[in-house]
């Protein structure tokens, strides 16, 4: 059922439309400013043979819930507007403080004060085909409102490292897995300014292996500015993304409601 859902989301890149007749490249480096907020919970074993379900920790517990800058670079293959488009991005977010836990997590124990370190790497691939194309004049020039679905799939491998300030104690959850998210994509421009908007959602049924687990969504907002008569833009923008996970970490299991969101700045080259 999942395998049938995604090969029809992704048989999407394989039309043949216009968008692709004479195709840019366009190359898209950024800078995140993101913060990785939610909460989770890791059972544990207070005594030989018992295993028992802990309540779930805030992220900022762990002195996680605060903005971090890294990277990330986009290509775009098509007209630009739809097409084909690849996006890596990867995050190393330091600890910012510590907390004092109120329930057991994993090796972790109620009372502990904990810090945690978070990296991932994360690709995104998809394809938007263009379905609708308005224009209009507004102030003696051109205003433009262009729509497009399709298919993203996703790949993110998260990892949590939580310990005591000491470093007596130390739990880590180890994330990963594929997901193909039904895509929308807008853009209003006007002159030299553009908006684009695209939002990408996914319930379990499109999760195709891996810890992610519940409703996945993804939304992007970009404003940008492309300078006259040359192929260089200059864009800012805020993303919010959602990932909730399950899994199993030293045969004890977890639950994370996990978010990422913040904004973005860089530029598009184009080829």
């Amino acid at each position: 059922m999942r395998t049938a859902a995604a090969l029809s989301l992704l048989g999407l890149c394989s039309c043949t439309s216009l968008t692709m007749a004479e195709p840019q490249i366009h190359v898209s480096p950024y800078l995140a400013v993101y913060q990785l907020r939610g909460t989770s919970s890791v059972q544990s074993e207070p005594s030989p043979g018992l295993v028992q379900d802990n309540r779930s920790q805030p992220m900022r517990t762990f002195g996680q819930d605060h903005h971090r800058e890294d990277v990330g670079v986009r290509v775009d293959i098509g007209d630009g507007f739809g097409g084909f488009r690849a996006d890596y991005y990867r995050l190393d977010m330091g600890t910012g403080g510590s907390g004092a836990l109120d329930a057991d997590w994993g090796r972790l124990l109620a009372g502990d004060v904990v810090r945690m370190t978070a990296d991932m790497d994360e690709v995104r691939v998809g394809y938007e085909e263009p379905l609708l194309d308005l224009e209009t004049d507004f102030r003696d020039h051109p205003l433009r409102l262009r729509c497009a679905i399709g298919a993203v799939v996703a790949h993110r491998e998260l990892n949590l490292r939580a310990a005591t300030v000491d470093g007596v104690r130390q739990q880590r959850l180890e994330l990963e897995g594929d997901v193909a998210y039904p895509a929308v994509r807008a853009r209003l421009s006007w002159r030299e300014v553009s908006l684009d908007v695209d939002y990408a959602a996914a319930p379990d049924a499109f999760v195709l292996g891996g810890d992610w687990d519940g409703m996945q969504q993804d939304l992007e907002v970009r404003l940008a500015y492309t300078l006259p008569m040359r192929d260089v833009t200059f864009f800012g923008g805020y993303r919010y993304s959602e990932f909730p996970a399950t899994g199993d970490a030293n045969g004890f299991r977890y639950d994370a409601d996990l978010r990422l969101d913040g904004y973005q700045f860089g530029l598009v080259l184009t080829f």
